[in-house]
């Protein structure tokens, strides 16, 4: 990504529909700060004059002692006022690209936006290169700089021509923009190249996280990969910015351009001072063609401010890319209220993530009668959980369809689809928040319910962990926070499990639960097939698991096997076909049934020492 002048303009736009008026008042306290500075050389000018003339006149004096405190005062007083009023503008554009990005990432219907590699590439770069150490209000702080000294420059080019001779302020300005657009090129360089390199560098960032987060700490430490990590994170750093350090300013070209503005100045002061020493100069001219002369600077490199300027505009294009993501192709407008009545059917349905190696889901068919329960296994990566996401609308099949009573699902609306289902994805979200948000966030529009709560929380199997915690209902689920605390594996889970069955008290009807008893010990297990029959009464159920106590549950079974739907039917009919879920079915219980025989040996054994024993 380059960064060049169309990018920010691009900026420059968005600031009067963010704060016009603002905008309006930063714009004009820049013009009259360059009005000053108009000023300041001919304030001088004056009064070194009036200290020189022969008669000594103190009116001269005067007007030129109260120009220049006048232009000194303003300076003083419109500086820090325009410093504040930039920074206002820099704070409201920062929370409009911010939400600009999150706004556009959220847009979609469905996810798969977010498995592209070029919407990841946007997203980076406008979190990692605008939003963190560069963001965009930067350039408005920068803009508010820059501004001013590029028309101090161009005031200082008309003095210097009026002072002195035409051909001097060409001379130099020349130069000095020449340079500068030299060194701004290496900036747009070395900017572009470290925009561009994000795969490494969201790679650096991912091993930086690893490194100095809590979540990996215990691993890292029990398998030694300290060395891997700091090695790893290096190379992916260096590679990421292997053209930002190509894109260095080049000694010779630096050297060149000292050595042109070394030439332009003594082509200008020379006959400056020779003019002055012959008379043909007058003091007040010289004194103003001086400090003109050094004016002119302002339109050559401006260091810092145009670093600034550069890195923090390049994440606006990225951003309002973002910002401009629509729905993946058209979306259904029907309503899904109360829906399945009949059934939810899955028809050829074939699925391959992007950028995928092949196809998850192949001609995939698969019917779920409403109310009714239905368990799905196979052996991972089967496609069990890309079923799931599917039949919530997050990505949408490649071929067949999914229908809910015989409507095809994209003929529904999303959002209202969604409101039908309540689900427990395996990768389920941890979030640090109270555990009444935690749990309330399964009905976010939903008013505060403590009834619902606490029914949703009992049948989770959560109710009464709450008890336990500092805050009660309020405690924030993060021990990073002041009184927060930090929740079980198993506690997670049931909290995850409770936001669902809240979805469910307000008006869902097909029940998602992927893996929900992953984290949970023997005794909650148990207790959770207990309540299996209250916890799914009336719902349509899909459940996803590799542990055969629960799936035995569930009305009807399904195998997953290379895409398709390869056995279907109940617990009892599958075991007696013999075929991949008997074998499965075995392999899990074996282990139990061995335990059980040699608990029954051992308890032979025992009786019969004891008997021998009490006979002796």
């Amino acid at each position: 990504m380059k960064t060049t002048t169309s990018d920010i303009l691009l900026l420059v736009r968005q600031l009067p529909r963010i704060a016009k008026g603002l905008t309006i008042a930063l714009a004009a306290l820049v013009v009259g700060q360059a009005a000053g500075s108009a000023l300041l050389p001919l304030a001088t000018g004056r009064l070194v004059a009036a200290l020189t003339d022969a008669s000594k006149s103190m009116h001269g004096v005067t007007v030129g002692l109260v120009l220049l405190g006048v232009v000194l005062f303003l300076d003083v007083v419109l500086d820090p006022i325009r410093t504040m009023l930039a920074w206002r503008l820099g704070t409201a554009l920062d929370g409009a690209t911010a939400q600009a990005t999150v706004d556009g990432a959220l847009r979609p219907a469905q996810i798969g936006h977010l498995d592209d590699a070029d919407v990841a590439d946007r997203i980076e770069r406008a979190r990692a290169v605008g939003l963190g150490a560069h963001p965009p209000g930067q350039a408005v702080t920068a803009l508010a700089g820059l501004v001013p000294l590029r028309l101090t420059g161009l005031v200082s080019a008309v003095l210097l021509g009026w002072a002195g001779q035409w051909w001097m302020p060409v001379v130099l300005g020349s130069a000095w923009v020449l340079t500068g657009r030299w060194q701004e090129k290496e900036i747009q360089r070395s900017v572009s190249a470290h925009a561009g390199e994000t795969a490494q560098l969201r790679r650096a960032a991912y091993l930086r996280e690893v490194a100095t987060t809590a979540p990996a700490a215990k691993e890292v430490r029990l398998f030694g990969l300290r060395s891997w990590l700091v090695e790893r994170f290096t190379a992916a750093w260096w590679d990421g910015m292997v053209q930002v350090r190509r894109a260095r300013v080049s000694p010779r070209r630096h050297a060149m351009a000292i050595l042109l503005l070394l030439a332009a100045h003594l082509a200008v002061v020379l006959p400056l001072v020779h003019q002055a020493t012959h008379g043909a100069r007058s003091v007040e001219q010289l004194t103003v063609a001086l400090q003109a002369l050094l004016g002119l600077f302002a339109l050559g490199f401006s260091g810092d401010l145009q670093w600034m300027l550069h890195t923090a505009s390049a994440a606006v294009p990225a951003a309002l890319a973002v910002g401009e993501l629509g729905t993946d192709g058209e979306t259904g407008r029907l309503g899904a209220a109360g829906l399945p009545q009949r059934e939810i059917r899955f028809e050829k349905v074939g699925f391959a993530y992007p950028g995928g190696r092949g196809r998850v889901l192949d001609g995939l068919d698969l019917a779920l009668p409403a109310g009714s329960s239905l368990a799905i296994v196979g052996d991972n990566g089967a496609g069990k959980s890309t079923l799931t996401k599917l039949l919530a609308g997050l990505y949408l099949p490649d071929s067949g369809r999914i229908t809910v009573d015989g409507q095809d699902l994209r003929a529904h609306d999303p959002e209202s689809w969604r409101r039908q289902l309540a689900v427990v994805f395996q990768d389920f979200v941890r979030y640090p928040f109270s555990v009444r948000d935690n749990v309330g966030f399964g009905r976010i529009e939903a008013d505060a319910d403590d009834e619902a709560l606490t029914e949703a929380t009992r049948l989770g199997g959560f109710l009464g962990v709450e008890a336990e915690l500092p805050g009660g209902w309020d405690t924030v689920l993060s021990g990073a926070y002041t009184d927060g605390t930090e929740l079980s594996g198993g506690q997670w889970q049931r909290l995850a499990l409770s936001r669902a069955l809240y979805a469910v008290r307000h008006g869902a009807r097909v029940l998602v639960l992927d893996e929900p008893t992953a984290h949970l010990d023997v005794q909650a297990e148990h207790e959770l097939y207990a309540r299996f029959l209250d916890i799914t009464a009336g719902l349509t159920t899909v459940l996803v698991s590799h542990r055969f106590a629960t799936v035995r549950l569930a009305d009807r079974i399904a195998v997953v096997e290379d895409g398709r739907v390869s056995e279907y039917g109940t617990h009892d009919e599958l075991v007696a076909a013999g075929g991949r879920y008997a074998r499965m079915f075995r392999v899990q219980s074996q282990p139990f049934a061995a335990r059980d025989e040699t608990l029954a040996v051992r308890r032979g054994i025992r009786e019969g020492i004891r008997g021998g024993s009490s006979r002796a």
